[in-house]
C-alpha cells in the first residue's frame, strides 16, 4: 500500500511539472513555493515582479498546497525538483546530504554578493551550509517572541514581561495568571506540547545551561545534570503548577469559533510566536482584547533563537545561472524591500530592519521592535540530520512523563539513549 502511494505521488508531481503550471521550458526557470493563500499571494508577487524585469530566462511559479515537506523529498528522489525551491534549514541538510541541491560556493564568492552578506544578520549564511558546503541562501527570517494579553494581565494583577524579564518571572507570572472556578482551570499561562521541538522549552533548556548535545553534535546532553534539571522545572510548571495544559486538558477546551488557538480564544495569557502573528492578530474582524509582544525570557543566559528561510537550487538544474539570477533577486534590495513591505517575516538586511516601513508594520512598533532585537543576540535553532526522528522518540518518553509513569531523570535517560551520532 504504502509503495502504490509513493508511486501515485510521483505520478501526480510528475504530472503538475509537465503541465502548464510546472514545466521545464528551456526558457524558463521554474521556482517552487508554499502555496498557501498568503505565501502564493506574495510568491506570485515577487516572481512577477522579477519577470518584470526582462530576465533571459523568466521564472515560473510553482506552488504547492499542503504536505510541502513531503512533495519536496518525493520530488528530490525522483531527480524532478524544481529549478530553484524555498527551504527550511531542516530541508537543506536533509537534501543536501543526499546530493539534492547544487553546491553555491562559487556565486556567493562573487563580488555582487560580498554587499549582501555584509548586510545580513550575523550567522544567516552559515544556517545553510552543510559539511562546508553553502547549500542555500537566507532570504528572510524569523524568531519566537511572547505574545501575551493585556487583559488577562490587569484581571489577575500581573505586570506586563518587561523587555529584559527573566524565566524567573516568567514562571512567578505564570503561577499567578492561572484562573480556576469552581474548581476547574478557565484560564492557563500558556499552552506547551512538552515536546523537544517546542520554542519555549527548548529556550527555556539553553538559558538554563542545558542543550540537546553537544557542539559537534556527536554526544546526546539531555541526560546531563543541568538538562536534567531544566526539564524537571519546566515540566514542574506545567504539571505541579498547573500553568499549561496537559495534553488531556487541552483536547477538551472550548475554543471560540471552532479556532484551536487557544490565545485567540482567550484560554491561555501568553503564546509562542513569531513576528507574523501579527498578520493573524491584525486580520479584517480580529480579537477584541488588548495584547503586547516581549522578548523570550532569559535565564543565566539569553536563548534567543533564528530559523532562517532560504532558497535552494536543485543539483539537476539545466539553468543554474538564470537560477542564481532569481536567488540575488530575492536577496538584492529590490526583493528584499517586497519582503518588508509585503511580509511579516524579517528581511535578512539589518538595516533595513532600522527603517520606518518595517517599524511600522501593522501599526505596531512596539512588536516590530522586539522582534529586530531579538535577532542582535540570536543563533541558529539547533539542528542536526536525524532530528526529526529523534524528537518525535522524545515525545514518547515525554508523555509518560505527563501521565506520572516515569521521572524526568528516566525520560532525559532513554532519550538519551534513542541519540544517534
Amino acid at each position: 500500500m504504502r509503495r502504490n502511494m509513493i508511486v501515485l505521488m510521483l505520478l501526480l508531481i510528475s504530472t503538475v511539472l509537465l503541465s502548464g503550471c510546472g514545466s521545464q521550458n528551456k526558457n524558463e526557470i521554474t521556482v517552487m513555493w508554499w502555496g498557501d493563500v498568503y505565501n502564493y499571494k506574495f510568491a506570485r508577487k515577487l516572481v512577477d515582479t522579477y519577470n518584470a524585469g526582462n530576465p533571459d530566462k523568466p521564472a515560473r511559479l510553482l506552488a504547492i498546497q499542503g504536505q510541502y515537506e513531503t512533495k519536496l523529498l518525493t520530488m528530490s528522489a525522483s531527480r524532478i525538483l524544481p529549478d530553484v525551491v524555498l527551504m527550511m534549514a531542516s530541508n537543506v541538510h536533509n537534501l543536501g546530504v543526499k546530493g539534492a541541491l547544487l553546491p553555491l560556493d562559487q556565486y556567493v564568492a562573487r563580488e555582487r554578493f560580498k554587499a549582501v552578506k555584509q548586510a545580513m544578520w550575523p550567522g544567516l549564511m552559515n544556517t545553510f551550509k552543510v559539511k562546508d558546503k553553502q547549500l542555500a541562501v537566507p532570504i528572510w527570517t524569523w524568531t519566537p517572541g511572547i505574545y501575551y494579553n493585556k487583559d488577562i494581565f490587569d484581571a489577575a494583577g500581573v505586570e506586563y514581561p518587561s523587555k529584559n524579564w527573566t524565566f524567573r518571572e516568567f514562571e512567578e507570572k505564570s503561577c499567578k495568571l492561572v484562573k480556576t472556578e469552581n474548581g476547574k482551570r478557565k484560564v492557563y499561562a500558556f499552552a506547551s506540547p512538552f515536546a523537544l521541538r517546542d520554542q519555549l522549552l527548548t529556550a527555556y533548556l539553553y538559558a538554563n545551561d542545558g542543550r540537546f548535545y553537544s557542539d559537534d553534535y556527536r554526544k546526546c546532553e539531555i541526560n546531563s545534570p543541568s538538562s536534567v534539571a531544566a526539564l524537571k522545572a519546566f515540566s514542574d510548571l506545567r504539571l505541579k503548577y498547573h500553568a499549561a495544559p496537559k495534553a488531556s486538558e487541552a483536547s477538551s477546551m472550548g475554543t471560540s469559533g471552532g479556532t484551536t488557538d487557544y490565545f485567540q480564544a482567550g484560554h491561555v495569557a501568553m503564546t509562542v510566536r513569531g513576528r507574523d502573528y501579527l498578520d493573524v492578530l491584525k486580520q479584517s474582524g480580529g480579537i477584541k482584547f488588548r495584547w503586547g509582544v516581549a522578548p523570550m525570557p532569559m535565564g543565566n543566559k539569553a536563548a534567543f533563537f533564528h530559523t532562517p528561510v532560504g532558497l535552494a537550487i536543485s543539483a539537476n538544474t539545466k539553468h543554474p545561472e538564470a537560477a542564481w539570477n532569481f536567488v540575488t533577486f530575492v536577496t538584492g534590495k529590490k526583493g528584499q524591500d517586497l519582503i518588508s513591505q509585503d511580509r511579516s517575516d524579517v528581511t535578512i538586511y539589518k538595516k533595513l530592519t532600522y527603517e520606518k516601513k518595517f517599524i511600522d508594520y501593522q501599526g505596531r512598533p512596539d512588536a516590530n521592535i522586539v522582534f529586530r532585537d531579538m535577532l542582535l543576540e540570536a543563533v541558529p535553532s539547533p539542528y542536526r540530520i536525524g532530528d526529526d526522528e529523534w524528537k518525535a522518540k522524545a515525545n514518547n518518553h515525554l508523555s509518560l512523563v505527563e501521565l506520572g509513569r516515569i521521572t524526568i531523570e528516566q525520560a532525559c535517560a532513554g532519550i538519551a539513549g534513542d541519540f544517534r551520532p
